[in-house]
């Protein structure tokens, strides 16, 4: 039997309410060397008031961040949530949103680009990772540049690093991937994103990208690599990246289509570009899935027998380091729509976790071998919806509760006692609430409009706990100070939202 994890009611939870998707306080300026960010950050944080554990085993919702819609927005531009130490990220086309969870009055908001002749095309999930020992969070962008003077116009990846406790911008690397031809979202050359790798011990990003538009049958694919530390990205054409660990890349080419027999791993370095290994494992479909310290993961298939629908399929784990493959075929074959669509989650510790759906299946990166596993047709267990992994952790969803399974063992494990639960000591009281003057009203960024205003609010955080619809889920991310999830808006006055983003404090 799956265990819940410890969470307190929406009654007792502490919900912090701050209006907007970010804001930009009055009394501070945002200047040229801040990348034209908002920011309502002091000069010194506060120390930390949340409490700390790695891995968290007990969380209890204790914040509500609303995420604003905006004039404009795609309907594909779906808030993304992370979280980076302490603080909680809102990702989307316009920009990446930072609450500190211990200090309502350090939130911030990154534009995604800088010129109104710029169009967004994409969005990566927020990523958080360490640059000289700081908490970072990072962030792509697909962009269109429709040109400027007689420059033509061209696609590129743009890659950010924000040092979320202090919301500065710490790195910028914008790169042209692709000549534009049209006009429109879609003309010839319009970027968009696919596969995202990185390291979280070094902020060294690879991020797949294809350069085609509306026209298919020129479909160009390539990797972005950037460094922080040197501010420079390499281009490595046809390859889709799925693990990224010191400098180097493992990523897919091939032609990814039923009669295709051209699947290969590749390994990468990343600064140079240069191809270091290639093995060619002749698959139809060879697509990345995960990627963490010692072992990129993938998942390959080809027909035996098209005809018959017969087919070989498995998760191939490719080191790093060597270029040895390790292959683990699953116990149930995925089947219908969306066969091999696995999701996977790094522990950022020695384990690799992966679902169909149909099956559970854990990996030891010391080894890329199957560890354990579990499916639909055992006894006694169910497959549960995984949301996230971290330090030795598995969180995920099952019989309507969160759950949590050992990452190493795939056991079931015990829900602890908290060891304290939210306080009015967690909650912004009206004065460090920012208002609605606060917030953004630039072009891409949420307007006063498009946030709930204070006339709108009954009392200080009666907003809040009508954000929160009282059931709460498994993180998709998280930290040693607890997790975030998406929530769709609910209750008083939430027609200007895209979204909510709930926070789960850790409690043990």
């Amino acid at each position: 039997m799956l265990r819940p994890m410890v969470a307190t009611t929406a009654v007792t939870a502490a919900l912090i309410l701050v209006a907007g998707c970010g804001g930009s306080d009055k009394k501070s300026d945002s200047g040229s060397d801040n990348g034209g960010q908002s920011t309502t950050t002091s000069a010194t944080p506060s120390t930390p008031t949340v409490p700390s554990f790695d891995p968290p085993k007990a969380l209890s919702v204790a914040a509500a961040f609303p995420s604003a819609d905006y004039q404009g927005r795609s309907a594909l531009d779906e808030a993304q949530m992370g979280i980076a130490g302490q603080v909680a990220l809102i990702g989307g086309y316009a920009g990446l949103n930072g609450h500190d969870v211990a200090n309502a009055n350090n939130q911030w908001m990154i534009p995604s680009k800088s010129a109104d002749t710029t169009t967004v095309n994409g969005a990566s999930a927020p990523m958080a990772a360490k640059v000289d020992g700081k908490d970072v969070a990072i962030v792509a962008y697909a962009e269109t540049d429709k040109g400027n003077g007689t420059q033509k116009p061209k696609g590129l990846v743009v890659i950010q690093w924000i040092d979320v406790m202090s919301g500065k911008k710490i790195a910028e690397v914008s790169t042209p991937v692709s000549t534009v031809q049209g006009e429109g979202d879609n003309a010839i050359g319009s970027p968009s994103l696919r596969d995202t790798a990185y390291d979280p011990e070094t902020g060294q990003v690879a991020v797949g990208a294809v350069a085609a538009g509306n026209v298919t049958v020129k479909r160009i694919d390539l990797t972005v690599y950037a460094d922080p530390k040197t501010q420079k990205a390499t281009i490595v054409p046809g390859m889709n990246p799925a693990g990224l660990h010191n400098g180097v890349i493992a990523g897919a080419k091939g032609g990814q289509a039923d009669s295709a027999t051209d699947g290969t791993m590749l390994l990468v370095d990343g600064a140079s570009g240069k191809v270091t290994k290639q093995i060619p494992l002749k698959l139809a479909y060879l697509n990345p899935i995960a990627g963490a310290a010692k072992h990129a993961y993938f998942y390959g298939m080809k027909y035996i027998d098209y005809g018959q629908g017969t087919k070989t399929e498995a998760i191939y784990a490719i080191d790093l380091s060597t270029g040895a493959v390790v292959q683990t075929a699953p116990v149930i074959p995925p089947e219908g729509i969306g066969a091999g669509d696995y999701r996977c989650f790094a522990d950022q510790a020695t384990s690799v976790v992966c679902t169909d759906g149909q099956e559970v299946i854990g990996l030891d990166d010391t080894t890329g071998k199957k560890a354990w596993g579990f499916n639909s047709k055992s006894g006694g267990r169910i497959v549960p919806n995984l949301t996230a992994a971290f330090h030795g952790v598995v969180y995920a969803k099952a019989e309507a509760q969160p759950v949590l399974l050992d990452a190493k063992t795939g056991a079931d494990l015990p829900s602890p006692t908290p060891s304290g639960g939210p306080s009015s000591s967690d909650t912004p009281s009206s004065g460090d609430t920012p208002s609605s003057g606060d917030t953004p009203s630039s072009g891409d960024t949420p307007s006063e409009s498009d946030s709930p205003s204070d006339n709108s609010t009954p009392g200080n955080g009666d907003l809040g706990l009508n954000l929160y619809n009282g059931k709460q889920e498994s993180p998709v991310a998280v930290s040693p100070f607890g997790g975030v999830y998406r929530q769709l808006p609910t209750g008083y006055d939430s027609t200007d939202l895209e979204s909510v983003c709930i926070f789960v404090k850790a409690t043990a």
